[in-house]
């Protein structure tokens, strides 16, 4: 029976495992958990049962559930599109629309004449292609979506383990890339839609220069926010951390980047009480072009798996199914008849097995980060 997968990967009953965000950057873990279940989405991983060897995949369907996933996941609409940064009367759909084109459908441009992430993402698509591949353009960007959706409409699934985590990783690598600049925005606390274009468009490098004007001017406020900063405070945030293209903090301040960065300080604008709290704990300091290395393989989380029981974080039997699904198993073989796991899905998320999954990858990433994390 088909499977609808509302939450992260973990949700899915799938190989792309509940602590798959775990191994990743503080901060990148929302990218990583979208990357895998767009691996999931596009495997055919909520529709077909295990034993289907191909999928059949149709972009515009793909789309739809990928904007449902967008709208419909707290997670997501929060932590990734930021909607709460979108003035009314725009909401999630609009976020979502304007997510995908500014990062989903953004071209990915080569550098020296090497392969981009898009490129390596398209070739491991199309070594899955069941008959000919059709006729490939030359000369142009590939995006995230165009990678990932463009190619062969019938393929041979990603089954095992370390299949899908390759094909997440390399979804990952895209995102890394072309999600940069959307990220910046949302650090600033600012509306991307409003700051990636128009006629005060702010390129990456001038926003990642501004997140380090906004991280040095609330140290000079001693993080004693909204107020205005003083003209001596500007001064020196901008001595410590200049943006490129003027000259003086006050200069940056009379430019609209500038302006609404004070403003947002000032907490005289609709964003300055989420961002802080949930911008800046849920996107990285700095965001790299590419990814290195894979997610985390099953090796690399038992340690972790067997210190979050020892620290009460999880309990043994959710070590092991965590363990089960990153060895391959479905989730209804890994729970098998596990009393404790039953109980525990009954009792506290009134039988939802994606729930309480979702739950447990949340309090092993938490966990997992913070170890990895501290001095």
């Amino acid at each position: 029976m088909p499977r609808e997968v509302s939450g992260p990967p973990a949700a899915g009953d799938r190989r792309i495992t509940a602590i798959m965000g775990a191994g990743a950057k503080s901060g990148r873990d929302i990218v990583a958990y979208f990357a895998g279940h767009l691996a999931n989405l596009a495997n055919g991983n909520d529709a077909l049962a295990d034993d289907e060897e191909f999928v059949l995949v149709k972009p515009f369907h793909l789309f739809e559930r990928v904007r449902r996933l967008l709208t419909g996941n707290r997670r997501y609409s929060d932590g990734l599109l930021g909607v709460w940064a979108y003035p009314p009367p725009d909401g999630a759909e609009e976020a979502a629309e304007f997510y995908f084109d500014r990062v989903l459908d953004r071209p990915i441009a080569a550098r020296r004449g090497e392969p981009t992430s898009a490129d390596n993402l398209a070739a491991l698509v199309a070594t899955r292609a069941v008959g000919p591949l059709g006729a490939v353009a030359t000369g142009e960007s590939l995006s995230t979506w165009k990678a990932l959706a463009g190619g062969p409409a019938k393929r041979r699934r990603f089954r095992e383990t370390s299949e899908l985590f390759e094909f997440s990783n390399r979804i990952l690598k895209c995102l890394d890339a072309a999600n940069r600049p959307y990220a910046e925005t949302l650090r600033l606390g600012l509306c991307p839609k409003e700051w990636l274009v128009g006629d005060d468009a702010a390129g990456v490098n001038t926003l990642k220069s501004a997140n380090g004007f906004l991280k040095a001017l609330k140290a000079e406020m001693g993080d004693v926010l909204g107020r205005r900063p003083s003209d001596k405070e500007i001064a020196a945030a901008f001595a410590a951390a200049p943006v490129p293209g003027c000259k003086s903090g006050a200069e940056f301040a009379a430019t609209p980047l500038g302006g609404a960065i004070i403003t947002r300080v000032a907490g005289q604008d609709q964003t300055f009480i989420v961002s802080f709290e949930s911008v800046e704990a849920t996107q990285a300091a700095e965001i790299a072009d590419e990814a290195e290395g894979p997610l985390m393989t099953q090796q690399e989380a038992a340690p972790f798996l067997e210190a979050a029981v020892a620290a009460g974080a999880i309990a043994p039997p959710e070590r092991d199914l965590l363990a089960a699904i990153m060895a391959g198993r479905t989730l209804a073989e890994a729970l098998g008849d596990n009393l404790f796991l039953r109980r525990r899905v009954k009792a506290d998320f009134d039988g939802e097995i994606a729930a309480y999954v979702e739950d447990l990858s949340a309090r092993t990433a938490r966990f997992v980060v913070g170890a990895t994390t501290r001095p």
